[in-house]
């Protein structure tokens, strides 16, 4: 009896031991990753703003998340990810919901007072064995256009090292069409290839043309993944010019090896030009103050000396920090 409850002893003070380091750890984590939302074994997802509209985007999108198996695939964090952005660039665009204008579609209603869909509603009620009558779970709120429409501008890195990556990053796209199609959403692709970039894909509202288009991608060995960001910075700026606003998805490895063929301005982290190119694309964006989200598809823990950039991981971070944007980190 004596012995087992030295045992229990034992076992209760590793118990506190390994829960403070793992405390220690985690603090420690959150501030090299950002505000870390959500960790797995496979993915992390951290954000480097906190400001009262993303906090709401969160909690409204999470509420009620499915995780499988108690574990959440990369998938989904990139398409919570990507939600949570589109949702943050509305709010900036001021979408009005209940605005005088035309009406597009159905949603459930989410608040206390709202227009009825008048065709939906009766539809559901139909279909539930209700009609005549209508109760409150038949209820369907009007799906209006209004203002903040959204662009959704991908920046992809077609570098051979991204060829295990590129269907789980595709699975999150197609799990978001039906969405953004209700919002008349734009989507445009730009890859990133050889020593350039080009648009594979303009602005539409097609996601089946951008879906296709991942699938015919060729790959390369070299990454100007600079280049693919400055065409993209430059490519939501015309679009918020016509009235959508911008969220930018840079979707890499942080391997880059091609800066840019013009050098944009003085302040030096790295010695490396690739890198530095990189990095004063981010400022550009941060600048513009333009919605962006970071996935790297092969993160790895990151040295204590984080201040020196040697890998893909901390310059994905850093770009994630400096454009106060969302970061995912699929572990490779």
């Amino acid at each position: 009896m004596l012995l087992a409850l030295i045992d229990l002893r034992l076992a209760l003070l590793a118990f506190l031991i390994w829960l403070f380091l793992n405390m220690l750890f985690g603090k420690r984590e959150v501030r090299e990753n950002g505000k870390a939302l959500f960790r797995s074994k496979r993915t992390l997802l951290s954000s480097y703003s906190m400001e009262p509209e993303r906090k709401k985007a969160i909690l409204s999108l999470t509420r009620g998340m499915k995780i499988k198996g108690g574990e959440i695939s990369p998938s989904q964090i990139v398409e919570l990810a990507i939600n949570i952005s589109r949702k943050i660039a509305r709010y900036k665009g001021r979408r009005k919901i209940n605005a005088s204008s035309q009406v597009i579609d159905f949603i459930l209603p989410r608040k206390k007072y709202f227009k009825i869909s008048i065709p939906a509603t009766l539809r559901r009620s139909a279909a539930s064995h209700h009609f005549p009558k209508v109760k409150a779970s038949d209820l369907r709120a009007s799906l209006q256009s209004g203002r903040g429409r959204v662009s959704l501008i991908i920046i992809l890195d077609s570098s051979a090292s991204m060829i295990y990556s590129i269907r789980g990053i595709l699975t999150a796209f197609k799990a978001i069409k039906n969405e953004a199609r209700k919002y008349r959403d734009r989507v445009s692709l730009i890859v990133s290839k050889g020593f350039g970039s080009a648009v594979a894909q303009y602005p539409t509202t097609n996601f089946n043309l951008v879906l296709s288009k991942f699938s015919v991608l060729g790959l390369d060995d070299f990454t100007p993944l600079a280049s693919g960001m400055y065409r993209g910075y430059d490519l939501a700026l015309r679009e918020r010019r016509k009235g959508y606003e911008p969220v930018i998805v840079v979707i890499s490895d942080g391997n880059v090896n091609v800066p840019l063929e013009r050098y944009l301005k003085e302040n030096t982290i790295s010695h490396d030009p690739a890198v530095e190119s990189v990095l004063e694309v981010a400022r550009l964006i941060a600048k513009s103050k333009i919605e962006t989200i970071v996935i790297n598809t092969r993160h790895r823990s990151q040295p204590k000396d984080s201040n020196i950039i040697v890998t893909g991981t901390q310059l994905l971070t850093r770009v994630a920090k400096i454009v106060k944007g969302t970061y995912v980190g699929i572990v490779g």
